[in-house]
């Protein structure tokens, strides 16, 4: 009976020690998740605001698509512009040689027949460059440095100062872009002459200080009209006595 009671003794002791460190266990487990609590679930959007929030991404996505179409759009057309401009730049060259084949002189039949021919090629080209928006720059007037490229200066008084004198080359536009800028000669502004600076004038106080100086007692003092040249001496009673 006694083995018995101490078995069921031991028996208890031991179920509440171990009810203890359950105990024990759970009032950690409860301090750690007070410390670290769970984030909140994400709130749940109703079917109405799930839908507007996807519409406001379709149109962004549409905008943002539009965008980058138009960005690449312009992209290509400014390559294409820059691409035509070379190649126009290229036939205002040929141009220039046609135009300097017609300023030949030629007296044999066959060479003016030729250069009849070089004068229809050279319309033909002036007509095309004319029909994709390619027209003369005007070399009248005052110089324009947007449009004109100053080679030199000249000087004629017959015309104003600024005003184009001579064209080396001529310059071409397409619409609104310069493709080649005119070669001017411009006319100088004239040379004005420097006016020579005129001598400082003598003060007042160097004019009476010169006066004094020629009217001083070396001038008129008494050596001049002393007793040297009149006194006793010159009329002594020896000079008498003598005559």
């Amino acid at each position: 009976m006694k083995k018995k009671r101490k078995q069921e003794t031991a028996a208890a002791a031991e179920e509440a020690a171990q009810q203890e460190g359950e105990s024990a266990e759970s009032s950690q487990d409860t301090g750690d998740s007070e410390e670290q609590a769970p984030p909140e679930p994400p709130k749940e959007l109703t079917p109405e605001e799930r839908i507007a929030e996807l519409e406001g991404l379709l149109q962004r996505s549409r905008a943002d698509f539009a965008n980058m179409r138009r960005r690449a759009l312009s992209d290509s057309d400014a390559a294409m512009g820059r691409a035509e401009n070379a190649m126009l730049r290229e036939m205002l060259t040929l141009a220039d040689w046609l135009e300097m084949a017609l300023a030949s002189e030629v007296t044999s039949p066959d060479a003016i027949t030729l250069k009849e021919g070089v004068r229809l090629t050279r319309d033909q080209l002036t007509g095309l460059l004319a029909n994709l928006g390619v027209k003369e720059i005007a070399t009248t007037g005052s110089f324009n440095p947007e449009q004109h490229q100053a080679v030199s200066t000249v000087d004629d008084e017959a015309q104003e100062p600024g005003a184009i004198a001579e064209v080396i080359r001529k310059g071409f536009l397409r619409r609104t872009d310069v493709l080649r800028h005119a070669q001017v000669k411009v006319v100088a502004e004239p040379v004005k002459e420097e006016e020579p600076t005129p001598e400082p004038e003598a003060t007042d106080t160097e004019s009476d200080a010169t006066e004094s100086d020629s009217t001083g007692p070396d001038s008129t003092g008494p050596d001049s009209t002393g007793p040297d040249s009149t006194g006793p001496d010159s009329t002594s009673p020896d000079s008498t006595e003598s005559a």
